[in-house]
């Protein structure tokens, strides 16, 4: 008679990790992109950006799946979801990135983007540390310095926003240049919240479980 083995539980812990670094596969090949900036190839990039983010999605629902199933997850159901959830949304911030350059066909980058494209790698290698070390949440001695060092990038970032937005109306632009570059400095900036959110997250879990 074949014995039955049992079936290995879900690993929400390395599921996130999973996300985070689709995240941070993202924010590398979006510093590509900008430091060799063609235009008429931001098509073609822009779908392997969504390839990234199409499998965070199915992380993501893999997730949901076992949650629905699980009698006892390590965590509470609903902050799990929820931390799906903003890991998810740090992927599809770093995918509008791109999006809109294909959306706004814009030609030409200003000088300030690699500034930002750096931040937003920092913002991504802190969420991966952040979800590797979360899995001894409990016991941790270095969740907080991370989330720490997340709200911190977080404020760099807001800064980098502020300057580069104030800048536009310093200088002789066309309104067409203006408005589009609002936009896409506020789509780098919405990167920077979305990190931010996985650390405020996080620590929410380790306020109500410690």
């Amino acid at each position: 008679m074949k014995m039955k083995t049992k079936k290995k539980n879900f690993d929400y812990f390395e599921c996130l990790v999973n996300m985070s670094q689709y995240a941070l596969e993202e924010a590398n090949l979006l510093r590509d992109i900008l430091t060799d900036f063609d235009p008429d190839k931001v098509a073609e990039q822009r779908m392997q950006m969504h390839a990234l983010e199409h499998q965070c999605d199915t992380e993501k629902h893999e997730m949901t799946t076992a949650l629905v199933k699980e009698f006892l997850p390590p965590v509470d159901r609903d902050d799990l979801a929820t931390l799906s959830h903003v890991t998810d949304d740090l992927t599809d911030s770093v995918e509008s990135v791109v999006a809109f350059l294909y959306m706004a066909n814009i030609r030409r980058l200003r000088p300030d983007v690699g500034a930002f494209a750096d931040l937003i790698i920092e913002c991504c290698e802190n969420a991966v540390l952040l979800l590797k070390e979360f899995r001894n949440f409990k016991k941790s001695d270095k969740l907080k310095d991370i989330i720490i060092k997340l709200n911190d990038l977080e404020e760099q970032g807001d800064r980098l926003y502020a300057e580069a937005v104030r800048r536009l109306s310093t200088e002789e632009l066309s309104t067409r240049d203006v408005i589009e570059w609002r936009d896409m400095y506020k789509n780098f900036e919405e990167c920077f919240d979305a990190a931010e959110s996985i650390a405020d997250n996080v620590e929410s879990v380790v306020m109500k479980n410690t």
